[in-house]
């Protein structure tokens, strides 16, 4: 019986790579069923968390106030307090760094990294290759850190998200009053990125919107607190039967994908959501690598054009090449392949 009973995984942001850190509670929990696995993260992110029947609980750094010595201390001392077995540090900056050592736990993991080898007892090595752009799928260095605890990884790697049937019912009733009715076709659609060069054109999500709208499926678009600079744009050109919900929090935002059939959403955090809560997804791909982000299997897939400048890993392009080769008539057509494919299975 591995001696790991009480794991913490820190993870402070953000929230696509929160949720992808989810999928190691079933990979721990397949070689070591009696383990509590916590999380420690941000508070802009934790609420993703609530309802998690698998996660012991949460530790939650106030993102206002890392700064502040005094209330860092206090925190420090509520993460002794928990008396960890092992901490698993997927973040790997001075300050997770900084908690995994002063969190007191017998072992601690990390990655190789210059300046932070101090914190760690145990380094998480890589266990597979590279790919061609030199880096690795980000779920094989999160198993990376499971193995150094000497755990096996043969469980499945799935993430998981949970909503509540309160939550369930509040979309139900929008959905009501938008005349959306039972069994009626959804598409969520996310237009908003953190990146401007992540963003797939919005013109052509209101295109998309058009195209689904004749196939029979009813467009939901959302928009987080950060992309409310969209909206005029995108009310310009609606259509009255779309619904548009400026979500200003994750709750919100995982209830609405949640009741969705489909969600096509851009390489960014509510990306990530759809398949934590088994909303089949669409990812759309610019700068970034769905080898590395996108580790979801069908319904699920990734849209990627690959150009001369592809894996740049730029926050913004003057060209968008990548981006623009990707149509909305492709994409809608990739949906209803998306929405078969759950009808089928």
């Amino acid at each position: 019986m591995p001696i790991n009973q009480k794991i913490l995984i820190i993870r402070p942001r953000f929230l696509g790579d929160l949720i992808l850190a989810t999928g190691l509670v079933e990979v721990i929990h397949h070689d070591n069923p009696e383990a509590e696995v916590w999380f420690l993260t941000e508070t802009g992110y934790s609420e993703a968390l609530d309802n998690h029947p698998k996660i012991a609980g949460v530790l939650k750094l106030d993102s206002k106030k890392k700064n502040n010595p005094f209330y860092l201390w206090s925190f420090y001392g509520v993460l002794r307090k928990q008396k960890f077995d092992a901490v698993l540090d997927l973040f790997g900056n001075p300050r997770s760094a900084q908690m995994t050592f002063l969190g007191g736990a017998p072992v601690r993991v990390g990655f190789e990294m210059r300046g932070r080898s101090w914190a760690y007892n145990r380094v998480a090595k890589p266990s597979s290759d590279p790919l061609p752009s030199g880096r690795r799928k980000v779920t094989e260095a999160y198993l990376d850190q499971v193995r150094a605890l000497g755990l096996k990884t043969n469980g499945s790697y799935k993430t998981s998200l949970f909503v509540s049937e309160e939550e369930k019912n509040q979309v139900r009733k929008v959905f009501e009053r938008a005349g959306i009715k039972p069994g009626q076709k959804v598409a969520v659609l996310t237009p908003g990125a953190s990146w401007p060069a992540k963003r797939w054109p919005l013109e052509r999500f209101i295109e998309l919107g058009h195209w689904l709208k004749k196939a029979g499926v009813r467009p939901v678009y959302i928009f987080g607190p950060k992309e409310t600079d969209l909206i005029p744009d995108f009310e310009t050109y609606m259509d009255k039967d779309w619904l548009l919900i400026n979500q200003p929090n994750i709750r919100g935002l995982m209830a609405f994908i949640d009741a969705g059939d489909v969600l096509i959403a851009n390489d960014s955090g509510p990306m990530h959501v759809g398949p934590a809560l088994g909303t089949p997804t669409l990812g759309i791909f610019g700068p970034g690598e769905p080898e590395i982000w996108f580790p979801y299997a069908k319904p699920h897939a990734a849209a990627y054009a690959e150009v001369g400048c592809s894996h740049c890993g730029l926050d913004a392009c003057p060209l968008m090449a990548c981006m623009d080769h990707l149509g909305a008539k492709e994409m809608g057509q990739r949906v209803l392949e998306i929405l078969k494919q759950k009808k089928s299975g």
